[in-house]
């Protein structure tokens, strides 16, 4: 309930927070690639296509003191075989939310609220564990403080966003099935995983000429649990990397998702994909 209320009031200053210069923007950028594969020789004739969804959206919302940065990125990828179940290959949905507010007039230094949401939107698996959309989902909470830099050029269409700082985060386990790897933590009780938080976030777009452009967005949260000056394992690392080289509407895209959690699963989980593709802006 404290917890609550803290989010309320941070969010009602914040949007109190006025100033004579105001910026808005929204992109949305769906994509989709497609590899097919042929194997024939005189031990097998087999074919399956492999197929990557991926979305990309962001809102932002910038005053002189009050800054609101928001993103999705959902990356959905299979294996599909003639007459065999489609095996996913990729599947991340990401949800992330930013407000913040400079502390100082004379001063960069910002205070940030993060409220990030990790799932996948298909049933896999981790380890031996069945997942499932929302099964589980990491909801992490960040209060932190840091600074931020970005530029935008409209003539030249090339944008860039830098957050970064230190703070302390909770993250709440959302489960049905899942039960998380901690002793301390049972199926759907709703607690939290806390501890000092590090938060480096970065998105770069640039226009090389009419028909070319690049764009790179990096998003990482690297938090310390209890104990983890004992067992540097007792931590959570999150990371996403997406770039892109385009060519009008068609791209080459690449994709690694990096998530170090106990809770999930004693392994490190690593997917890459480098993909050609049509991807939209909308």
């Amino acid at each position: 309930m404290k917890r609550a209320v803290f989010t309320i009031l941070f969010l009602a200053v914040v949007f109190m927070a006025t100033g004579q210069e105001r910026f808005f923007e929204f992109n949305l950028q769906p994509g989709l690639g497609v590899t097919l594969h042929s194997v024939s020789n005189a031990n097998e004739n087999r074919k399956h296509m492999e197929w990557l969804l991926s979305v990309e959206s962001g809102l932002n919302y910038r005053t002189k003191n009050f800054h609101f940065d928001s993103d999705v990125n959902l990356i959905f990828g299979q294996i599909a075989k003639s007459g065999v179940k489609p095996e996913t290959t990729q599947d991340e949905l990401i949800v992330n939310i930013m407000p913040s507010i400079r502390i100082f007039k004379r001063s960069d230094v910002r205070l940030f609220l993060q409220s990030k949401a990790e799932t996948r939107l298909a049933k896999g698996w981790a380890d031996d564990q069945e997942t499932n959309f929302l099964d589980p989902m990491f909801l992490t909470h960040t209060l932190f403080v840091g600074d931020k830099k970005f530029s935008v050029k409209l003539k030249e269409k090339n944008k860039f966003n830098l957050a970064y700082g230190l703070g302390y985060s909770f993250v709440q386990i959302i489960t049905k099935n899942f039960i998380p790897s901690s002793e301390d933590l049972q199926t759907g009780d709703g607690e939290f995983i806390h501890g000092p938080t590090a938060v480096f976030n970065f998105k770069f777009n640039r226009s090389i000429n009419e028909d070319v452009s690049m764009s790179l967005m990096f998003n990482n949260l690297y938090l310390m649990k209890s104990g983890f000056f004992k067992d540097t394992g007792k931590s959570r690392f999150s990371s996403m990397l997406n770039a892109s080289l385009d060519y009008k509407i068609f791209t080459i895209q690449y994709n690694c998702r990096l998530l170090f959690d106990r809770e999930i699963s004693f392994k490190r989980q690593l997917n890459q994909s480098l993909v050609f593709g049509v991807k939209l802006t909308l």
